[in-house]
Order: structure tokens, then sequence, then C-alpha cells
């Protein structure tokens, strides 16, 4: 298995991160992100009232409330993209989060050892 900074190849871990959002894993997916992270995204304005969220833990405790107040989450995964040095990636995927159905995507960029530095969240409108 290739690996980057340590972890899977993008491939593997844009289909692992699909998986862990689906079986509300916010720990692991916490894990993935360093302690200094910058996340953007316009749900976290929604649950925390900033669209920026700093420090793993902080994004942690921000994704438990938005979890929380979901009865269901379903990602499917659609594609990923990456550079050339596979050290920034998007994942484009759909959102399925208690009925309403999204095109979403998610700017990730690792840092030497393999943990998203930043991140950026972005939703299309709901899908018929």
């Amino acid at each position: 298995m290739a690996t980057i900074g340590g972890r899977m190849s993008n491939q593997e871990f844009a289909r692992w991160w699909v998986k862990a959002w689906s079986n509300r894993d916010v720990d692991a997916v916490a894990d993935c992100f360093a302690e200094n992270v910058r996340f953007v995204s316009p749900r976290a304005a929604e649950v925390t009232g900033k669209a920026v969220v700093v420090g793993r833990q902080a994004l942690r405790d921000y994704w438990r409330r938005a979890v929380a107040s979901a009865e269901s989450i379903e990602f499917q995964l659609d594609r990923i993209l990456e550079d050339a040095d596979g050290k920034r990636i998007v994942i484009v995927y759909t959102s399925d989060i208690d009925g309403r159905r999204k095109r979403a995507c998610e700017f990730m960029q690792f840092d030497e050892e393999g943990k998203v530095v930043a991140a950026e969240a972005m939703h299309g409108c709901v899908l018929p």
C-alpha cells in the first residue's frame, strides 16, 4: 500500500473518510487532523456562529455538536482530486443528512506527517 507521510494513499484515505463519516466516527476523523488545523465551513457558521474553526479539539467539539443534531448521515464518494505531490486533495461526495442530499466537496492539505493542517468544506444545493 502506498503511503503519504506515513498514512494511507489519498484514494484509500478518501474511501476511509467517507465510511468514517457514515459511521458517525467523529473521533477517528478528528484524529487525522493536526493540533493546529484551520477548518472553514458554512455549516460551522450555523452550528458555532463562526465559519472558521481553529484547532483539533475545537473541530472535534464542533463535529460532535453537528453529528448529534442529525438522525442519519451517509456520505457517498464520487471522486478525489489531488495535486502532483499528493499533499492537497479534494474529496467530492454526496452528503445525505436526514434525507437531505447535497453535492459537497472538502479540500484538505496535509503536512509532512500526513495530518490535515488546513481544510475547507463546500456544500452545494439540495439535490432532488
